[in-house]
């Protein structure tokens, strides 16, 4: 799905999937998809604007449909995205 009329619209990638409008992972920690900036008052603030894979059309329908059939996001997050961001 494309919201090519949503104000934040490219936030990563022209074409991207906007199903997932925010990550469902978010803070993952992980530190092939992020990495952890300075943030007001010297607290610790999680970006990864340089991740894409919560907006490539098969990795939200794989996220959907397992989250549809009960999966918890923790066992989605180790079976679906670790997995791919070890290929990164």
């Amino acid at each position: 799905m494309k919201r090519e009329n949503c104000e934040h619209y490219p936030c990563h990638f022209e074409g991207q999937d906007c199903t997932l409008c925010f990550c469902p992972f978010y803070p993952c920690y992980n530190r092939k998809l992020g990495r952890m900036l300075n943030g007001n008052g010297g607290k610790g603030v999680w970006d990864c604007s340089g991740c894409y894979l919560v907006h490539e059309e098969e990795v939200v329908r794989e996220i959907l449909e397992r989250s549809m059939r009960g999966e918890s996001l923790e066992s989605i997050w180790k079976n679906v995205m670790e997995p791919l961001a070890c290929r990164l």
